[in-house]
């Protein structure tokens, strides 16, 4: 990395002022998004060399034409995924539950070998509410 220059060292900013302060400030940032610009420059150039397309998007900043799911879940405010109540509650550990979705859970698995069915570990909901115990799947 290169030396400061020794100017830098020196200067004073306990005795600059507010505004002196931000034109520093402004200075300093303009300098780090020159070089910034010319260092991405520079890769876009080494990836086209190489056969690849290199897009960078300000964070902040969306594309007008994004398609696909991730466009319609950041603006639609519609999400598909969400949370699924759990029906079935491990007795041995009610924190243990499972939405009755996916693979089965270790514990079920263990709980149908020793002969008891899925109804056996249904959740009834007015118990689960009076408990206080959250209905969330694991």
């Amino acid at each position: 990395m290169a030396k400061a220059p020794s100017g830098v060292e020196n200067l004073d900013f306990e005795h600059l002022g507010d505004q002196e302060l931000r034109e520093v400030m402004q200075r300093i940032k303009e300098a780090l998004n020159a070089r910034f610009t010319s260092r991405i420059g520079e890769f876009r150039e080494l990836a086209r060399e190489a056969g690849f397309l290199v897009t960078l998007t300000k964070i902040g900043e969306e594309k007008s034409g994004r398609t696909g799911r991730r466009a319609q879940a950041d603006g639609a405010g519609d999400d598909r995924r969400r949370g699924v109540s759990a029906k079935y509650r491990n007795p041995d550990n009610p924190v243990e539950t499972w939405a009755g979705r996916g693979r089965k859970p270790k514990w079920v698995e263990d709980r149908i070998a020793q002969g008891a069915s899925l109804d056996d570990l249904l959740i009834n909901r007015a118990d689960a509410q009076q408990n206080g115990v959250e209905a969330g799947s694991v």
